[in-house]
C-alpha cells in the first residue's frame, strides 16, 4: 500500500513523510509564517502544511458575530478573530514560492468550497481534507476531481461517516491516505487509540498515518508509537514559541521539540528492517562466543563408537550444536580425542 506524495513514494517499508503543520500559528504575520517554513526545513520534514478558510462562508452571520474573547489581540468577535488570522491568494502564493525556494513542498488544507478555489490556483500537487470537513461531501467531492493525491483526517467522525467519505473518494479513483487523528485538543494518551492504525489500514487498504495534538509536553511519545505501529505519515503542529498568543501553540511543537521528533522518526524508520529473520553478520561473533557446542566429557581413543555418557554441553559455540547430538552418537572416532575439547566434523566418521 503505497501513495506518491509530490517526489516521494509513501507507505510500509519507506521513509515517514513528516508534515509541519504551520496552521494558524504564523497568527496573521507574514514574517514569523516564513520563519516556521525555516523551521521545517531546518528539521528535517517533508513538507509544510497552511490552512485556507473563506471567512464569511465559515458560519452563518449571527455566529460569525457572536463574541469571541479568547485573543482580544486578534478581535473581539469569531468574525474578526478568523479574518486576522487569515491569508490573501497572493499572501499564500509568496509563501508556496518561499517554500519552493527553501526545497520543502508546500500543501493546503482548504475548508469551504471557495477555498477549494485557491487549492486550483496555487496548482498544488497534494491537499489535505480536515477531520471537520470528514462530511463535508460538496468539498470533498470538489477536491477528488482532481485525481491528486488527498490525505483524509479522520478525527471526530463515526465509522459509518468515514466510509461513506471513503466510498465517494473511491469512486472518484482520486489516490488518497488516511490520517488515524483524535480531535480532542490536547489529547489525553489514553485517548490516542493507535490500534485504530491497525484496523483503518486493514479496512481500507491505503497508507495511514498519524496527525497528533498531544501536548508538547508529552514528549511525543504517541508519535513514536505511531510510527513504529506503522504510520507512514506524521502531520504535527509547529510554533515559534509554545507561549505565543494564538490556536495551537500549546499542543504545537516548537524548534527544538521538532528537531528531537524528527530525529526519533528517523531512528524508528531505521529500526523498523524488513521483517526477515536471519543471522546477521553482527551477531555471529557473539554466536561464535557464547553458544553451546558439543564437547567430551572423556578422552576417546581412536576407533571408539561415541556415547553419549562421554559427551558434554560447553561454548564456544563454533562446534557441533546440542540439536547435532544425533549426528554424533554411534560414530566411530577417526583420531584420539582428548577430553574436555570441542567435538569437530573431521573427528568422527
Amino acid at each position: 500500500m503505497y501513495i506518491k506524495l509530490f517526489d516521494q513514494e509513501v507507505g510500509e517499508g519507506r521513509p515517514t513523510f513528516i508534515i509541519a503543520e504551520v496552521g494558524l500559528n504564523h497568527n496573521g504575520s507574514m514574517e514569523i509564517a516564513k520563519k516556521l517554513i525555516d523551521v521545517a526545513v531546518e528539521n528535517g520534514c517533508n513538507a509544510v502544511k497552511f490552512q485556507k478558510r473563506d471567512v464569511k462562508n465559515l458560519a452563518i452571520n449571527s455566529f460569525l458575530d457572536s463574541p469571541d474573547l479568547r485573543f482580544p489581540e486578534f478581535g473581539n468577535t469569531y468574525r474578526e478573530v478568523r479574518e486576522f488570522v487569515e491569508f490573501s491568494n497572493e499572501e499564500l502564493l509568496q509563501l508556496k514560492e518561499y517554500a519552493d525556494k527553501r526545497k520543502i513542498h508546500f500543501f493546503l488544507t482548504p475548508f469551504d468550497l471557495e477555498s477549494a478555489k485557491t487549492v486550483e490556483k496555487l496548482d498544488l500537487a497534494v491537499v489535505k481534507s480536515a477531520s471537520h470537513n470528514l462530511t463535508f461531501i460538496p468539498l470533498i467531492r470538489t477536491l477528488v476531481k482532481r485525481k491528486r493525491p488527498l490525505i483524509i483526517s479522520t478525527g471526530m467522525s463515526t465509522l459509518e461517516e468515514l466510509d461513506h467519505t471513503v466510498s465517494i473518494v473511491r469512486e472518484a479513483d482520486c489516490p488518497f491516505a488516511l490520517l488515524h487523528c483524535v480531535s480532542a485538543y490536547p489529547t489525553p494518551l489514553e485517548l490516542v487509540n493507535l490500534k485504530l492504525i491497525d484496523f483503518l489500514k486493514e479496512r481500507y487498504q491505503v497508507p495511514v498515518g498519524y496527525s497528533g495534538h498531544e501536548e508538547y509536553t508529552s514528549n511525543s511519545q504517541a508519535t513514536l508509537a505511531a510510527v513504529a505501529r506503522g504510520a507512514c505519515i506524521v502531520e504535527r503542529h509547529i510554533t515559534l514559541d509554545n507561549n505565543m498568543i494564538g490556536f495551537d501553540h500549546k499542543i504545537s511543537l516548537n524548534p527544538e521539540s521538532l528537531k528531537s521528533l524528527v530525529n526519533s522518526i528517523r531512528n524508528v524508520d531505521r529500526m523498523m528492517g524488513n521483517g526477515i529473520k536471519k543471522l546477521l553478520p553482527e551477531e555471529k561473533i557473539k554466536r561464535d562466543q557464547q553458544r553451546i557446542s558439543i564437547a567430551t566429557k572423556v578422552s576417546i581413543r581412536k576407533g571408539t563408537k561415541i556415547e553419549e555418557s562421554m559427551l558434554v554441553y560447553k561454548g564456544p559455540g563454533t562446534g557441533f550444536a546440542s540439536y547435532d547430538l544425533p549426528k554424533i552418537i554411534g560414530q566411530v572416532a577417526k583420531v584420539d580425542i582428548p577430553e574436555d575439547i570441542l567435538i569437530l566434523p573431521e573427528m568422527i566418521g
